[in-house]
């Protein structure tokens, strides 16, 4: 027989309110058991209907009594001490119980739908990351009444950026992906956001096309008419493009500049790219192919005079292919945890923070920066791992081993964010950095080599053509 859900809510203000009206709305509303608050004064009394049955320090003895299935902490300005401090009293419940989180993100907005944006791990627990800031008003007006095209609309970023785009009354969001199941899948959440939305929601259109077929995308571009484009597309996993290095150049450079210069085609208002950390002083064929991205997007802006930005951030937490999802399944099986080295850092942020700053950087561009999204310290990846089993109640080392696995091809045990710090400037967001004299150096016949190369001659190269063809436009690449 299976049981039904029986929820406990953290949190009894106005994002714990919001979240009862989505389930209500949902349908969901009788699964409800009451809500954990605490506030002396709201132990007792009911908040949109629901009863507050405790305060925090009761979590665990409540859970029991009432047959609890799955706690969903509802407080996204909490901050780590909290979550931990909740997370532990589910923990010493006697059942076996499911947790999901608000996303801090969540805090900026108060008339959108909280419960498609429900995580499963607290991100802020593992990141004890400061809180960030974005420029509400100005991405408002900015975005409002834009028809948007987004290239890999299906991935961890691009997919994010679909959703928090919802918020900002965009006429039309055009979500383009090659891979039918991904689109599939992002097609369903923005439904969810459309049934629970209170507000009109902009038009969508969802396109399956290769960034690499430019016949098809021009295609897309002429049908939508797009005024702003931000290029999320690329293949991101480093060791896999270490033995595909002629697809990591097709997909990643090709697919660029089919962007590129259809945006300069169609007069696009601004074209934004998503780049990496591991863009800077690359180690490896993935990292090399996304600094030249950002080299030929600076030279749209030098040459053409296209309205080009790019914006360089570190790893998300959660995407696939992180460390997250992997961990989290990991310890699920009763480990061992695979951690490459003992050393390994990375710079990280949550997919929402990351999304947000990524708008707001579109808002605040006049043309041809490169930002750098603030992210805080390096974090031990060992040190993530270790949190993730503590906070699941079970002891590193004991209860889940931790097995060291050596550095993958193309790795590095630290990523830089920037070229010269020198050259860093702050923006009007304190969380977004510009890096100024960051140059493209390319010429147009440069360019033209680079294009009849990922175009014609790579399909006659192998993997060493590949790294002497991508040293010749970027020296540092080692």
């Amino acid at each position: 027989m299976v049981q039904s859900k029986k929820i406990l809510i953290v949190g009894a203000g106005e994002a714990g309110a919001s979240l009862v009206k989505d389930l209500k709305a949902r349908g969901a509303w009788s699964s409800v058991a009451g809500f954990a608050d605490d506030d002396p004064l709201k132990i007792g009394k009911e908040i949109s209907g629901i009863k507050v049955l405790c305060n925090i320090d009761d979590i665990s003895a409540i859970c029991d009594e009432q047959n609890i299935t799955d706690v969903i902490i509802a407080i996204p300005s909490a901050k780590s001490s909290l979550i931990n401090r909740i997370t532990e009293k589910v923990l010493t419940a006697k059942r076996k119980i499911n947790i999901l989180f608000v996303p801090s993100a969540e805090k900026f907005f108060d008339s959108v739908p909280i419960s498609p944006s429900l995580q499963e791990f607290p991100i802020s627990e593992i990141l004890d990351r400061d809180e960030f800031t974005i420029d509400l008003p100005l991405m408002e007006k900015f975005f409002a009444g834009k028809s948007i095209l987004i290239t890999g609309a299906g991935g961890s970023i691009g997919s994010e950026i679909c959703k928090q785009l919802l918020k900002f009354s965009v006429s039309k969001i055009i979500a383009l992906g090659r891979g039918e199941n991904s689109i599939y899948n992002l097609m369903q959440e923005l439904e969810d956001y459309r049934s629970l939305m209170p507000q009109k929601m902009p038009h969508t259109s969802f396109k399956i096309a290769d960034v690499r077929d430019r016949e098809m995308v021009k295609k897309i571009f002429k049908e939508e008419e797009p005024d702003i484009v931000f290029h999320a597309a690329a293949h991101k996993h480093v060791p896999l493009m270490e033995f595909n290095e002629c697809e990591a150049l097709r997909n990643n450079i090709l697919g660029t500049y089919n962007i590129l210069s259809l945006s300069h085609e169609f007069h696009i208002d601004k074209f934004i790219l998503i780049s990496t950390d591991k863009a800077v002083k690359p180690s490896s064929v993935m990292g090399a192919t996304k600094r030249l991205c950002e080299l030929l997007t600076s030279f749209y802006n030098e040459n053409y005079k296209l309205n080009t930005a790019t914006v360089r951030f570190g790893n998300v937490l959660g995407s696939r292919g992180s460390v997250i999802p992997l961990f989290l399944n990991q310890i699920k099986k009763g480990g061992p945890v695979t951690v490459t080295h003992p050393k390994m850092k990375r710079y990280f942020m949550s997919i929402p923070e990351a999304a947000l700053l990524v708008i707001n950087a579109a808002a605040i561009s006049f043309g041809g920066e490169i930002f750098i999204l603030n992210m805080g310290k390096e974090h031990s990846i060992e040190e993530i791992a270790r949190k993730m089993i503590e906070l699941y109640g079970l002891k590193a080392d004991i209860d889940i081993k931790i097995k060291y696995t050596g550095l993958r091809a193309g790795e590095k045990l630290s990523e830089e964010l920037f070229y010269n710090s020198d050259s860093i400037e702050k923006s009007a967001n304190d969380n977004i950095f510009i890096s100024r004299n960051e140059h493209s150096q390319l010429t147009i016949n440069m360019v033209e080599e680079i294009v009849d190369a990922v175009t014609n001659k790579v399909y006659s190269m192998n993997g060493n053509d590949v790294r002497d063809f991508l040293k010749k436009f970027i020296p540092e690449y080692f």
